[in-house]
């Protein structure tokens, strides 16, 4: 029985599978497995180190969000570097030729071995995985220093932290990709630089609006007309402000659209930068009979603006004007003030609403028979 049991280390050391010694094989197995089982904890480990090195510019809240960014990324690239360990233990193998080529002589020109191959793959997967760990770095920090912009209102860096974000991301995954193509596919980086630069004046011209929109950008950073969070007016359109970026600018509609504005439209129209505003000034335009008598037309008048006062929510001024005369009917604008920002409470379309509905209410004795033109405009 003890025979049957006992185990030579010896005749194992020395027995092969397609020429491969047994135990390189076992070497092999045992590292897969253990990248496999340990690839989570290596990847916490590494995560905590990093969360220290960091913790000089972030609270203690943020550890998870690094945990949950950096997580996946460095298991990614743990695994590859353990499978990588572990196929270069198969040292036949990998000495292996997958292609050869000879020459009209019969002379051999070139042959690529399994080991190349290896060598070319598994760098691809480790400079990806490592411009991508560096890339959810990049996101952390500047999250949390978004953060802490948000907290002490500091509208200029809330604007300008996710344009240098977008631009920092762009430069490491740019370096990511010629440390590829350098690396595993053996490109003349430089070579490569210089043509760019040639096609340069080529590829500004292909890309003129993106272009356009880059220095608009740029302009807008630097005159600062608005910041994330305002209310801004671009001719007939308005919204609050939600995200500035470098082609564009992205803003939310009264009636909750989202609407994206590209840089160029912003520096070439005119805008409105309504959260400067101490107060809001609104129009009604109601068209009524031509023939009214003076005394009928002002009585008219002073109740509708006796009406108009008794809305609380509006600043206590208000303006009737007869506009102009038209041969059927005769023209008055009602402008009415509203607190700039609103109460939490009032919606501007709700607002809109009652004011016309109470315009057309004491009005609508003399207005036109046929037809009614009361409309709302900022």
């Amino acid at each position: 029985m003890y025979c049957l049991l006992e185990i030579s280390w010896e005749r194992i050391a020395t027995q092969k599978i397609a020429g491969e010694p047994l135990t390189h094989i076992f070497w092999c197995v045992g590292i897969i497995l253990m990248a496999l089982l340990l690839k989570r904890y290596i990847a916490s480990l590494l995560t905590k180190v990093l969360y220290r090195i960091t913790q000089r510019f972030s609270d203690k809240k943020h550890g998870d969000i690094l945990k949950r960014l950096l997580q996946k990324p460095l298991e990614y690239l743990c695994t590859t570097i353990l499978f990588y360990i572990a196929v270069n233990q198969l040292t036949v193998l990998l000495d292996t030729t997958l292609l050869h080529r000879f020459n009209e002589n019969g002379k051999l020109r070139y042959a690529i071995h399994f080991v190349d191959a290896i060598d070319k793959l598994f760098l691809f997967f480790i400079i990806t995985f490592s411009t991508l760990t560096l890339s959810r770095i990049e996101d952390y920090i500047f999250h949390t220093l978004i953060e802490k912009a948000n907290q002490e209102d500091n509208k200029n860096k809330e604007q300008l932290l996710p344009l240098v974000k977008d631009v920092i991301k762009i430069l490491t995954w740019t370096l990511g990709l010629f440390w590829v193509l350098g690396s595993v596919f053996n490109v003349n980086i430089p070579a490569l630089v210089t043509g760019l630069g040639i096609g340069g004046v080529a590829i500004a011209l292909a890309a003129k609006e993106s272009v356009e929109n880059l220095f608009a950008a740029f302009t807008i950073l630097t005159d600062k007309p608005f910041h994330v969070g305002d209310s801004i007016r671009l001719d007939s359109l308005e919204g609050k402000v939600e995200r500035v970026g470098f082609r564009s600018t992205r803003l939310r509609s009264a009636e909750g659209s989202l609407v994206i504005i590209p840089k160029k439209s912003l520096i070439g129209n005119n805008l409105e930068n309504l959260s400067e505003l101490e107060a809001r000034r609104l129009k009604i335009s109601m068209h009524l009979k031509n023939g009214i008598s003076y005394e009928t037309l002002k009585s008219y008048v002073d109740t509708l603006d006796t009406r108009l006062k008794k809305q609380s929510y509006l600043l206590n001024r208000t303006e009737i004007l007869l506009k102009t005369f038209h041969e059927k009917s005769i023209v008055l604008n009602i402008f009415y003030y509203l607190p700039n920002p609103l109460p939490e409470h009032l919606q501007l379309s709700t607002v809109k609403h009652e004011m016309n509905m109470i315009a057309f209410e004491v009005l609508q004795p003399i207005l036109p028979e046929q037809a009614t033109d009361g409309k709302g405009n900022n």
